[in-house]
């Protein structure tokens, strides 16, 4: 086990971190939407100004600045990209597009989302909870929460975006929001491709989402749904990439996502609101991989994959949010998967398999303020599969207002994650007999505000049991001994002068497997960055970000057998400027990887070099 140690970033930032400021609404890890001050997790809220301000194209390269939020890419845009949460598996983090989960348990990398599936123009701002949140979602979220909220309905705008850099990327597309009587809307048109930065990684995509709200009196009616449709190309994972892999063939892949989601609130009384909603999320997928040569390493291979969620939950606040509320309620879940695959070995061998499983659960969530200055929020949900035992999760937390400025708090949380339908149901590697995944989390840190400066240090502990994962004597999927990760995160805003905003974050990890002799991948022990963010003028205004990346463990099986190594450290700096032409017209250049530092994402997968790429924008 590795001696615990703070390196001189967080020594420099432990009193002082951030986006998670906000007087905004928080709608992620609560039943019902509160200010910051009312939730004792750790929170970072990134409005749309800020995201773009950290990416002009990307909402991957924008979460790469978020502490404790890795996000790990393989090669270019076509390659798999997972998120990891304080040193979690990619798929402990529960994502939610508008309050539609978005993990898919069919997929080989059992439930993890492909942030790439999301456009950074669609996005008005994203939520991210950390800790087990299970008490409140139920199985999936053991690290933390991802919640991406698309344009909010209401406001009169119209806005036309293109974008063209080099190696043929270019997208356009049309965002429009209003309202008629008493009906909020929300559209928005987005077509992306993102060219060929890295020899064989393409992706293309197109997507649609809307939202409608309706308000009357003591009644409100929300409505979204979303279409996404792309395709991609990539060298197979642990290839070898195009440096290494013994031939050029590369994966494919066609999928397409489907989410809507229908919410009533209904204000009873003072005392009282009901709100009932129900959820529906689609993936169709279709793939096929060349294999890894030599074949016996990873056969060619296939599958077409068709998932299906539904939800229901109907959810009661009773009491003062100022002082004592409640939030009581119900949920089912039903899930839906299959996936007709095939392998090359060399006679096709079918690869299908059919699961489902319907979730019932229940819930209460108290929230109550002992004194002005001390909030206690404890959450107990029940949750009930149809094929395995029932869990019982809990969560309590505390914040206290120190004065004025600064505020303490902690949380301790249960979470759980039962196994996804590749890893029970793969004809080969599957295991019917795996149990749940569990964790069990604590942290406790400080929140420092003021007018022009912001501040958020946390120090957590981690506990994972029955992680899954392939074990190569067997050949099957099976759970591994207890994983523990513990580290400190931490992040600065700070107004300097009025027109400059500087910001610091940093984040160390250290994952602890006992009775193990291999390493978690993908995950470096620390990341830290910087940020500046300059008005020159109203027409001028200008991003520079910095991200440093520790070392990382990595596989690779382009010699016929799985071989781990160590990928460098890299530095790397983007850089974008805006060009406020006039009040309806705006110019931006955006440089990513501005150095062309040299880097690996993957044994044999190189990071693109320097790019630009060219924005124009048009309201109305």
């Amino acid at each position: 086990m590795k001696n615990f140690r703070f390196t001189p970033l967080f020594l420099a930032l432990l009193s002082t971190t951030s986006f998670a400021a906000t007087e905004e609404l928080i709608v992620t890890g609560s039943y019902n939407p509160v200010t910051n001050e009312q939730l004792s997790s750790s929170v970072s809220v990134i409005n749309k100004e800020q995201l773009l301000q950290l990416s002009s194209n990307n909402v991957v390269d924008a979460l790469r600045q978020i502490p404790s939020l890795w996000v790990e890419e393989q090669g270019g845009p076509g390659g798999v990209t997972s998120i990891n949460l304080r040193g979690s598996e990619a798929n402990h983090t529960l994502v939610l597009l508008d309050g539609v989960q978005l993990n898919d348990p069919t997929n080989t990398r059992g439930g993890a989302f492909d942030l790439k599936g999301i456009n950074i123009e669609s996005i008005e701002r994203i939520e991210i909870i950390r800790g087990a949140q299970s008490a409140i979602y139920g199985s999936d979220a053991l690290a933390g929460v991802i919640h991406i909220i698309t344009q909010t309905p209401g406001k009169k705008s119209t806005t036309i975006n293109a974008s063209i850099g080099n190696d043929d990327y270019a997208s356009t597309g049309v965002a429009t929001s209003g309202s008629i009587n008493n009906v909020g809307y929300a559209f928005n048109v987005q077509t992306t491709d993102a060219g060929e930065p890295v020899p064989g990684s393409t992706a293309k995509n197109t997507e649609f989402s809307s939202r409608l709200n309706w308000k009357q009196e003591n009644h409100s009616i929300n409505f979204s749904y979303r279409y996404f449709d792309g395709e991609r190309t990539s060298f197979p994972e642990q290839s070898g990439g195009p440096e290494f892999a013994q031939q050029p063939d590369l994966d494919t892949s066609e999928y397409t996502d489907q989410s809507a989601a229908l919410g009533w609130n209904f204000q009873i009384n003072e005392m009282w609101q009901s709100k009932t909603t129900a959820s529906w999320y689609q993936r169709d997928e279709d793939t096929a991989s060349p294999g890894i040569l030599p074949f016996d390493a990873v056969p060619p291979n296939g599958a077409v994959i068709d998932f299906t969620r539904t939800q229901f939950s109907w959810v009661n606040t009773l009491g003062d949010q100022q002082k004592l509320w409640a939030n009581i309620g119900v949920e089912t879940k039903k899930e839906d998967g299959t996936s007709q695959g095939y392998l090359f070995s060399p006679e096709i061998f079918p690869l299908d398999f059919a699961l489902e499983r319907k979730i019932n659960s229940a819930f209460i969530n108290i929230n109550t303020y002992v004194t002005p200055e001390w909030l206690i929020q404890a959450s107990v949900r029940r949750d009930d599969p149809d094929h395995s035992d029932a869990n019982d999760s809990g969560h309590i937390g505390t914040r206290y207002k120190i004065n004025d400025s600064l505020s303490w708090f902690a949380n301790w949380g249960q979470g759980f994650k039962l196994p996804s339908f590749f890893a029970l149901g793969h004809p080969f590697v599957g295991n019917a007999d795996l149990l749940e995944e569990t964790v069990t989390t604590a942290d406790t840190g400080f929140e420092y505000t003021q007018k022009d400066f912001t501040s958020r240090v946390s120090i957590f502990n981690h506990k994972y049991n029955n992680l899954i994962d392939f074990d190569n004597d067997s050949g099957k999927n099976v759970n591994r001994p207890a994983v523990k990760t513990r580290g400190v995160e931490a992040e600065v805003s700070w107004q300097l002068p009025k027109n400059l905003q500087w910001r610091v974050h940093g984040s160390y990890a250290d994952i602890d497997m006992p009775n193990s002799e291999t390493h978690l991948l993908g995950r470096p022990q620390a990341t830290y960055g910087t940020a500046l963010h300059y008005i020159a003028n109203e027409a001028w205004s200008f991003n520079l970000n910095y991200l440093r990346v520790d070392e990382r463990f990595a596989v690779s099986r382009y010699t016929g057998e799985g071989v781990e190594q160590t990928l460098d450290a890299y530095n790397r700096f983007d850089a974008n400027a805006q060009w406020q032409i006039n009040k309806l017209t705006q110019v931006g250049l955006s440089l990513e990887n501005l150095t062309d530092e040299n880097y690996y994402t993957d044994i044999g997968f190189p990071a693109a070099g320097t790019s630009a790429k060219l924005n124009l924008k048009i309201s109305f």
